[in-house]
């Protein structure tokens, strides 16, 4: 006799292209855990694509169905859920993961509203799911039974009859018990998909930032898997990866821990062997600078970002977030700068409680004046599951949200032969007690023309002129943002899109269902006319416009130096010959990647190059007679470049997501002077 089926999803939506082009990990650690625990007595099966599922559910109705919980694919996972059940009454769903809320209230209504859901698995999914399994056992699967008896089950609430009932919260101390997913081979067939491996070293936060669902106290301690373990997992990685380049490390403070170093020395020796990962994503601890600086040394493709979310001080005190020093921001962000091709980062966050428009754009001017080189900015959303979404911190801070389709995650799927429409909705702050909502749409215009012409140095040596000369670059984005005369009527076109884009929001989420449910509506929504990502689009179109958007950058530049009288004839004749420069260098650069061009220049720009191009135009001479200068993709690069569009073609917006995602540095072209000069 066959076993009964558990299946294991952490599904991502695919209409648009692949929204969440990673491994699903954290599911694959329930599934490894689960199977060692319970794998004689069921089949277990992980999925991640949607029509994979569908295909399975059509042929076979497992006893157990259950899903990793996000965000970006909860009404996903909960419309296969709920046609599941309705097809087999006596299916078992299991949800879990930290899309849930933290009030017991609010647990019980959000449950309520969702009766297909038998149980939700709060913290580590492993425990709860094992220990469902166990109890339901005892009772030969009947869920009512279980729940009669108001059965208490590890790290798992449920309703019966009106009632809450929560088990108590425990999580894994030595979490090494936990098979490897990789080393077992539970996750090979992901390998032959576009996406990107993630590996975890760490599980916990220290922190308690409210408006994330790992500032929970139950998650503040840190557990640790074995160095060989991760060395391990890292060759096998490496191993079997084709043509991706990236690699994310999951852990929330990599880099903060003595531990980390050795992580870094075996990526580091992974790198040697294999030229893997190129690009490695991981969030970087809010402390222990030095040893941040340390571990960043050792490991290429990393740049660790220095998240702020704000530089006020009233807003970190609302957000219970406490940042590094500004002296060691500053250290940590000078450290990343002096490798050649790495971009510092920082996040910020706008419309966080006791936030300003003035207080924002400080926090922009901070990030840029201590030399950040991508400043990435997000509007405030609000996760269920995290403090800052709670009833009683919205009514403290008076928070005002509007609603709207996640981009990337709306589509039409076939469940049991059916079409059904499906799409997730996030909830942003447009404003608060302190922040006026007639504010937000002027800070997001602020915000797409820093991630455009700041962000990924797509200007930088410009901006590093600015800073030899003592001039504060955010000033030439103030004169940008209020000068919107000088833009050509293609950057006009795209900004009035934005704004447009920006402001396609609800009231209430049951407004904004109603609108990705509208069968006139959806079609615009998948082939992108609506509900985008209106930032990621609109940076990928101004992309595309590189000489309308160089002139814009060079004139900003000019004229807020001239209204500073700093604008000097040799600031004028460096400018000049600058922007022709960057055109050779950086226009579509996705492009022609075999040519080579050559321009020629009256300043020696291998020797400006030594210096970061930091320098002061007052006191740089001008040649006799001009350079000779080929610019050129090398052959890596020609690699990186196929690899990086191949990685972000199947999403939606796949340019703007390159451009942020990418390190513009490997994409942008090589130069050299000729040998042979005229």
């Amino acid at each position: 006799m066959e076993k009964p089926h558990i299946w294991i999803s952490d599904l991502t939506h695919t209409a648009q292209g692949i929204s969440a082009n990673t491994f699903p990990l954290g599911a694959s650690y329930v599934y490894s855990y689960s199977k060692q625990k319970m794998g004689k007595d069921f089949n277990f099966k992980l999925f991640k694509f949607p029509d994979n599922l569908a295909d399975a559910l059509k042929v076979c109705s497992p006893k157990m169905l259950c899903f990793s919980s996000y965000s970006w694919n909860f009404e996903l996972s909960y419309k296969f859920a709920s046609l599941s059940k309705k097809r087999d009454p006596n299916l078992v769903v299991v949800f879990g993961g930290p899309n849930f809320p933290t009030d017991e209230v609010e647990k019980f209504e959000f449950l309520q509203k969702r009766p297909s859901i038998d149980f939700f698995v709060e913290l580590e999914g492993e425990l709860g799911l094992v220990d469902i399994v166990q109890k339901l056992t005892k009772y030969n699967f009947k869920v009512d039974s279980l729940k009669s008896y108001s059965e208490k089950i590890l790290n798992t609430t449920y309703i019966f009859e009106d009632h809450l009932i929560s088990g108590s919260i425990k999580r894994i101390k030595d979490i090494n018990v936990i098979p490897s997913p990789y080393l077992t081979g539970s996750l090979d067939e992901f390998f032959k998909f576009p996406l990107i491996p993630m590996i975890e070293t760490t599980r916990g936060c220290p922190f308690s930032c409210s408006f994330c669902a790992d500032g929970l106290e139950s998650k503040n301690k840190v557990h640790r898997y074995d160095s060989q373990r991760t060395k391990d997992e890292l060759e096998y990685i490496a191993k079997r990866v084709q043509g991706v380049d990236d690699l994310v490390v999951t852990d929330l403070n990599f880099g903060m821990y003595k531990q980390d170093l050795a992580t870094a020395n075996e990526i580091a020796s992974i790198q040697k062997v294999y030229n893997f990962p190129q690009i490695i994503g991981a969030s970087s601890g809010k402390n222990k600078p030095k040893r941040i600086i340390e571990v960043a040394s050792i490991v290429k493709g990393w740049s660790p970002g220095a998240s702020i979310q704000s530089s006020d001080y009233e807003v970190l005190k609302s957000i219970k977030r406490e940042n590094l020093s500004t002296e060691a921001y500053s250290e940590l962000i000078t450290y990343i700068n002096s490798f050649e091709g790495e971009k510092s980062e920082s996040e910020i966050i706008l419309g966080l409680p006791s936030d300003t428009k003035e207080k924002h754009f400080e926090s922009l001017r901070f990030g840029m004046d201590n030399n950040v080189t991508t400043l990435r900015m997000f509007q405030a959303i609000m996760l269920v599951g995290t403090e800052m979404a709670s009833k009683q911190y919205r009514k403290s801070y008076g928070i005002k949200t509007k609603f709207r389709s996640m981009p990337g995650t709306i589509g039409y799927y076939k469940i049991f032969d059916e079409q059904q429409s499906v799409g997730e909705i996030e909830e942003i702050i447009v404003g608060n007690n302190t922040f006026k909502e007639s504010d937000y749409l002027e800070c997001r215009v602020m915000n797409l023309l820093i991630a455009t012409f700041y962000n990924n140095s797509m200007f930088g040596e410009v901006f590093e002129m600015l800073k030899a000369i003592k001039f504060s670059c955010f000033d030439c984005f103030f004169y940008m943002k209020n000068h919107p005369e000088i833009y050509s009527e293609r950057i006009k076109k795209i900004i009035k899109r934005f704004e447009k884009e920006t402001l396609e929001v609800f009231d209430s989420w049951q407004e904004a269902h109603d609108s990705i449910s509208d069968p006139t509506l959806i079609k615009q929504y998948i082939d992108g006319d609506m509900g985008t990502n209106e930032l990621l689009l609109s940076r990928a179109l101004l992309f595309n416009e590189f000489e309308d958007v160089s002139d814009l950058m060079f004139d900003s530049v000019k004229s807020s130096l001239e209204e500073k009288n700093q604008l000097t004839q040799e600031c004028r004749n460096y400018l000049f010959e600058l922007k022709s420069f960057l055109t050779m260098l950086k226009k579509d650069p996705l492009i022609k990647i075999k040519t080579v061009k050559s321009a020629l220049f009256k300043y020696d720009f291998e020797e400006i190059r030594k210096s970061n191009y930091h320098i002061d135009p007052n006191s740089l001479p001008v040649l006799d007679s001009p350079l000779n200068f080929y610019f050129f993709h090398d052959e890596s690069q020609q690699k990186h470049i196929s690899n990086q569009i191949e990685l972000y073609s199947h999403h939606s917006i796949s340019l703007g997501k390159l451009l942020q995602n990418s390190n513009l540095n490997l994409i942008f072209r090589r130069f050299k002077k000729s040998k042979r000069q005229m």
